[in-house]
């Protein structure tokens, strides 16, 4: 997959069939539109493209309301290149980006710069200054220019629309079930391994502390995880919010990585969340919460056998 930073990097491209979105996430809805992004390029004997945003549009014009993300960049581009798809875009979000009208972001992007012979959205697409061009926009300007458009219906999820927004939304609720089947994989995040108090290895539980997330997180809890690292998936204990029984408030992102013993701080660590556990509490003695923390521990490699033999099963099938 070729990768672009700038719209000035394009310089071989002599047709090329497009989408254009956040794709934030890449969840399932994503990776149906972006499989008929490739057949329909496939056909035409021309690159598929995607474009992305970055950072998101709403960072830029409303940072207080713009939405968490749901992936990384380099985490999105990575599950990007698992589609297919051959080349991708990364447009620098700015102001003359957002100010551009629809008419001139179709004509001066798509027909000009990325000689667009087809293009491929879903049908809640927006774009143009203020999101004022929809699919009835799209289409007719397409028909003008000669150009194929393929709007494709949503892939649903319990009779709803998989869609960024409620993925975030199911994670807020700690519904990680729901929010596996529509990313079609574990939700990802990343983060800086810091020092802490160091309280958990004198429990027997010694924890990565992580800083600096980019995403989303999901609400506070106590969930089973898994760990890629040094090229095996470990399974994982994560804790998400206080320490109410030592009296801390402070929401903190604590990893227990299973059968694992190293140094990690500074790394970045990656974490994925199978399922929620229970809530955090308080208790009254610490081998009351220690004899808790053994049978959250139990729990996790319960769920992570299980998610290792049905993720065997459906490689299998």
């Amino acid at each position: 997959m070729i990768i672009y930073r700038e719209l000035d990097e394009i310089q071989d491209l002599k047709g090329s069939v497009v989408s254009v979105g956040n794709f934030d996430g890449v969840h399932r809805g994503h990776a149906r539109l972006i499989e008929v992004l490739c057949q329909t390029a496939q056909k035409l004997g021309v690159p598929s493209l995607v474009v992305t945003f970055h950072p998101h549009p709403a960072a830029i014009l409303n940072p207080d309301r713009a939405p968490p993300p749901l992936t990384w960049l380099d985490r999105k581009l990575t599950l990007l290149s698992h589609t297919g798809v051959d080349r991708v875009l990364v447009y620098p979000t700015n102001r003359q980006l957002l100010e551009m009208s629809p008419e001139l972001f179709f004509h001066e992007i798509l027909v000009t710069r990325l000689k667009a012979r087809a293009i491929v959205e879903g049908a809640d697409f927006r774009f143009g200054k203020d999101r004022a061009g929809d699919i009835r926009l799209l289409q007719s300007m397409c028909s003008q220019q000669g150009i194929d458009c393929h709007i494709v219906p949503p892939v649903l999820f319990n009779n709803e629309p998989v869609s960024s927004s409620r993925i975030r939304q199911c994670l807020l609720e700690g519904k990680l079930g729901d929010v596996t089947a529509m990313l079609g994989r574990p939700f990802r995040t990343v983060g800086k391994v810091v020092r802490g108090a160091g309280r958990g290895t004198h429990l027997g539980f010694p924890t990565a502390n992580l800083n600096d997330v980019p995403t989303l997180l999901p609400r506070e809890g106590i969930y089973a995880g898994i760990v890629p690292l040094h090229g095996r998936l470990y399974p994982a204990a994560i804790s998400l919010g206080g320490n109410p029984t030592f009296e801390e408030c402070q929401r903190k992102f604590e990893v227990y990585i299973l059968d694992f013993t190293g140094n990690l701080y500074g790394h970045l660590l990656e974490v994925d969340f199978l399922e929620y556990l229970r809530e955090i509490c308080r208790y009254d003695s610490v081998d009351a919460l220690i004899a808790q923390m053994n049978h959250d521990v139990s729990q996790v490699r319960t769920v992570f056998e299980r998610y290792l033999a049905e993720t065997k099963a459906e490689s299998a099938g």
